[in-house]
């Protein structure tokens, strides 16, 4: 048993810079959901600004879960539930509506 335990201790050292623990996955997911929202604001204004209405009208920003799952799924990353349910995702704002699929944040946080 000890052997196994050394075994396993000199793996995890060589291996570390491979191994990703659920911070590094939330870090991840946390930056890749900041990306698109910077998207969705700037395609929001733009779409405003040929309407020639405020940017000031924009209060929420939206983006499709089924998307960040796309995008995380290419990160290897399986499962984006425990993230979003968690407090990363919550201290910046961030908003999950499963009923709709999507995620959402005010735009007023964002300033």
């Amino acid at each position: 048993v000890a052997q196994k335990f050394s075994v396993r201790r000199s793996l995890r050292r060589s291996f570390a810079k491979f191994i990703t623990s659920g911070e590094d996955r939330a870090h991840l997911l946390l930056h890749m959901l900041q990306e698109m929202m910077r998207k969705e604001q700037m395609y929001q204004v733009i779409r405003l600004r040929q309407k020639n209405l405020s940017e000031d009208l924009l209060d929420t920003l939206e983006v499709s879960l089924e998307e960040l799952q796309n995008r995380a799924r290419e990160r290897r990353i399986y499962d984006i539930m425990d993230f979003c349910k968690g407090p990363s995702f919550q201290e910046a704002g961030y908003f999950l509506d499963e009923n709709r699929g999507v995620i959402a944040r005010s735009v007023v946080e964002q300033h």
